[in-house]
């Protein structure tokens, strides 16, 4: 058992993974709930704290937006996805503040904190930006995939402060470094791609597996589907400014991706199998494995289903499981390489 010499620390980190795993879980429920804009402004809600309720408040928020309907349907999720993602916010910022205060102690990892906390101000920037750009695709994405980096970067640390991962002599793992890396930012591509088919609601057009329905590749049009600007200061929810064509061609490359992912996972399952010896490397083998599978099935319950909430929740927050793991092999086998002396 390895002895942990932050406890404190290790503690307070293991708090913030948790809570950046709930803040995504309701980042997906908030988009996919149709509620990105359940709050028309930042970092209020119709100038209020929480939801307006009271006939005063709503009578307050109708004279800020004229036009504008409370909906607490919608206005709620994003409320509380907020105050769950400031919550991070403050979480990162204690965690640097102790890290800084004793960073002339040995293997105290004040840099790493540091730079957490500047990727998570950028990604409350960015939360910020979701609403007052009206749910502009390229800023929905990124919002997501900074705060799968949140995670990454906090999981990682955690793993750091852990010691988590001695090296077990095992060569063969130590050269599967190049492979890992491969598909972490596969399946990073594939997330983006996920982000990007959810914030432009083309998450439904393709009801048939593998890929779409018949007729998908005359509907084929990259260039408009994945096309990064645009010039009209309008609302982006449900994606008036695609037709569906480019959505499906979103869906469908989404689709694609996700055969590639299958393809290489298994492929690094085999290599994990053949080429290490360490029990550790087997279990890790069977973890992807596991994974795969679990995600392949919410994939599909999402087509057959008509997307149902839950599961496409799950779909998204699974993502996010099987980066980590990703990220727990990749420290593996780099502990093994700089601590067994293997290039």
């Amino acid at each position: 058992m390895v002895k942990v010499r932050y406890p404190r620390l290790y503690r307070g980190i293991q708090f913030a993974v948790v809570l950046t795993l709930i803040v995504i879980m309701l980042g997906a429920w908030t988009r996919l709930r149709d509620a990105g804009l359940g709050c028309p402004d930042w970092p209020t809600c119709y100038g209020h704290l929480t939801v307006p309720s009271t006939p005063e408040s709503l009578a307050r928020a109708e004279a800020l937006y004229p036009g504008s309907v409370v909906e607490p349907a919608k206005a709620w999720p994003e409320t509380i996805h907020r105050y769950f993602a400031s919550s991070i916010g403050l979480v990162i910022l204690l965690l640097a503040a102790y890290c800084w205060r004793r960073r002339e102690e040995d293997a105290m990892p004040w840099r790493h904190a540091l730079a957490l906390l500047v990727l998570v101000c950028v990604q409350g920037a960015f939360g910020a930006l979701t609403v007052t750009e009206k749910l502009y695709p390229p800023v929905v994405t990124a919002h997501l995939l900074l705060g799968f980096s949140t995670l990454t970067g906090l999981f990682w640390l955690l793993l750091r402060v852990r010691g988590a991962f001695p090296p077990t002599g095992d060569r063969g793992a130590s050269r599967l470094g190049s492979w890992v890396g491969i598909a972490i930012a596969l399946l990073v591509c594939q997330i983006a791609l996920g982000g990007w088919t959810a914030s432009n609601y083309a998450a439904t057009v393709c009801t048939k597996l593998p890929i779409c329905q018949t007729g998908w590749q005359q509907a084929w049009s990259p260039a408009e589907a994945f096309k990064l600007f645009h010039n009209d200061d309008q609302s982006y929810e449900f994606a008036p400014h695609l037709g569906p064509a480019e959505k499906i061609t979103i869906h469908a490359t989404h689709r694609i991706g996700a055969i590639a992912i299958t393809a290489l996972f298994i492929g690094l399952i085999v290599l994990l199998i053949r080429r290490t010896h360490a029990t550790r490397y087997r279990f890790f083998a069977l973890l992807l494995g596991a994974g795969l599978f679990v995600q392949i099935s919410l994939g599909i319950v999402n087509v057959v289903a008509g997307l149902p909430l839950w599961n496409a929740v799950a779909h998204n927050v699974w993502a996010a499981i099987l980066l980590q793991l990703l990220v727990a092999l990749a420290y593996a086998i780099h502990r093994e390489k700089r601590l067994g002396g293997y290039s």
